[in-house]
């Protein structure tokens, strides 16, 4: 079983959605749990426990570290968890800034869903595709992962208006059924 925690700031939200959809695109069927943070006034300890097993940690941060993102970020690194360490902040305050500055580590930039979901595909695969196989995938399942790896390596990334306004919502009118002038 691959065990993924997603740890994200609070502007990233719907990103997690992406790491849902990119696990369901991998071209084999293993066991795959994606945990996260609980969403109500979660505790040091649940924290603790959900990132403990954890086999990788997608961390996305936007324009400004937020809480619990922080501790979720401090927790995965004290706990020694692979973590994977994604970031879109076209607007960073200071407070996200000076936390770049202090992270030791190399930030993976995606500007979109869709290249976040590119980002996030190749870890997958790359991670089921390792020599030691421990996710116990067959040959065939290792020759479909390797060629998933391919696939995404040479596919550029589609570049798609991301939704803004109402987060992509909209309400759509049928106009067959329409009143007539003197009834509106």
């Amino acid at each position: 079983m691959l065990r993924i925690f997603v740890g994200a700031t609070a502007d990233l939200e719907a990103e997690r959605a992406v790491i849902g959809r990119s696990v369901a695109e991998l071209p084999v069927k293993i066991g795959i749990e994606i945990r996260r943070t609980p969403p109500l006034l979660p505790t040091f300890d649940e924290i603790a426990q959900r990132l403990g097993d954890a086999d990788r940690v997608y961390f996305l941060m936007g324009n400004d570290i937020t809480a619990p993102a922080g501790l979720e970020w401090h927790l995965a690194w004290r706990l020694e968890r692979s973590v994977l360490p994604l970031r879109r902040s076209p607007r960073p305050t200071p407070a996200a800034n000076e936390f770049f500055r202090l992270i030791p580590a190399h930030w993976h930039d995606f500007h979109s869903q869709a290249e976040l979901a590119k980002l996030i595909s190749l870890d997958l695969a790359r991670i089921l595709h390792q020599a030691d196989n421990r996710f116990g995938l067959s040959l065939l399942d290792m020759a479909r992962v390797a060629a998933y790896i391919r696939r995404l390596e040479n596919k550029p990334v589609e570049s798609v208006r991301e939704p803004q306004g109402a987060e992509g919502g909209a309400i759509l009118i049928d106009t067959a059924h329409r009143l007539p002038a003197n009834e509106e």
